[in-house]
């Protein structure tokens, strides 16, 4: 997909991977705009929580007000720690409310973006689309267990985006619909762990990364959930 003119819309433009990538598709002159809790002048932004089901209407009103066309979407919005909440090591530690907060931003913020851009998908407009996953809520490459709200939010996620991309290419044959996970990025999300140097990445290398994924993307990846390096990483 050639970025140049097209017009990209990041959800959960707070986010470090989110900050690079706006930096990274505006000098291969796409025009970025944004969606998030935080305001922000610095692009066309909508200021909304996607964890709330009136963010549809209002994402459509501002879509529509300010005709937006969007050719391409990249959800970055996730949660994996949070206050005194971090990814369980043991089923005891599962916590119900905890568990549905991770649901709520790692799942249900992709659906109501999804159901915003539905009408527009639905005239037959093409239209690529990025969530970031997470390589741990492949069941298939669950061999160390733990982090289950994490691990489980993912995994619903991945389903979601599978029956997604389904559900518009009926629309228009060319759309592209993946899951993507992006790497161990320098983050605010990975700063409390122990990760080996080697297998942790600048934000601004992340963006270079999912800038070579979407420069490939067509319709024979429609509904993969794809590694950084654009290997397939098995549900």
């Amino acid at each position: 997909m050639d970025l140049l003119g097209k017009t990209v819309l990041i959800a959960g433009a707070s986010s470090s991977i989110a900050k690079a990538l706006l930096r990274d598709l505006k000098a291969r002159g796409a025009l970025p705009i944004t969606l998030g809790r935080s305001s922000t002048e610095e692009y066309e932004h909508c200021q909304v929580d996607l964890a709330k089901s009136k963010s549809v209407k209002k994402v459509q009103a501002w879509l529509e007000k300010n005709d937006f066309h969007v050719d391409l979407v990249i959800h970055c919005a996730g949660i994996l720690h949070e206050g005194d909440s971090f990814p369980e090591k043991q089923i005891s530690e599962i916590d119900q409310a905890w568990f549905f907060k991770s649901l709520e931003v790692n799942v249900l913020t992709h659906i109501h973006l999804a159901q915003a851009l539905d009408t527009s998908v639905k005239t037959k407009r093409l239209i690529h689309w990025i969530s970031l996953s997470a390589m741990v809520g492949s069941l298939s490459d669950n061999h160390l267990g733990g982090w289950h709200s994490y691990r489980m939010s993912k995994a619903a996620l991945n389903m979601f985006i599978k029956g997604l991309s389904i559900e518009w290419s009926r629309h228009n044959k060319q759309n592209c619909i993946i899951s993507l996970h992006p790497g161990t990025t320098e983050s605010p999300m990975s700063k409390p762990f122990k990760v080996a140097k080697d297998k942790l990445y600048s934000a601004e290398l992340t963006a270079e990364r999912i800038s070579a994924i979407i420069s490939k993307l067509d319709m024979n990846e429609n509904g993969a959930f794809l590694n950084w390096d654009g290997t397939r990483i098995p549900y």
